[in-house]
């Protein structure tokens, strides 16, 4: 026998469109980082994460260089939920491939093409108190 609260909480996950782009921004004084990723044909994984710069919540400025940061594709569960590791990688120099910061997002879809999360930035070395976290939003179309 199927419960019928399981059946309602199907009915009410949100699918992710298939195919479509997702873009966004995180919230408040990091709302010019922008957030994107697309979803496959058959609505299974979040593929192409990106993140335009690495979120720092300390005063300063972030690592030399453009950020490197790369994220593996994601799992969507049957809930519409998520989540994907990345890290920032430095490119060139002596330094090659140390990681500079490693970043987790975790979303969840909702109905009407919109998807929401966080974003958690942890730094490495002696830069770890400017790691911290964020909320987003995304949209298709």
């Amino acid at each position: 026998m199927i419960v019928p609260a399981l059946l309602a909480a199907a009915a009410l996950a949100a699918a992710p469109i298939k195919g479509a782009t997702y873009r966004g921004t995180l919230s408040g004084a990091r709302a010019k980082i922008t957030i994107s990723f697309r979803v496959s044909a058959g609505a299974t994984q979040v593929q192409n994460l990106r993140i335009a710069s690495l979120p720092i919540y300390c005063s300063g400025n972030g690592p030399p260089g453009a950020p490197h940061i790369s994220f593996a594709n994601a799992r969507i569960s049957a809930s519409g939920s998520f989540s994907s590791r990345g890290k920032d990688m430095i490119t060139t120099g002596p330094l090659k491939s140390s990681v500079v910061a490693t970043l987790l997002i975790t979303g969840t879809f909702a109905r009407g093409g919109k998807e929401s999360g966080t974003v958690t930035t942890t730094y490495a070395g002696t830069a770890k108190q400017c790691g911290g976290h964020s909320t987003y939003t995304t949209s298709s179309g």
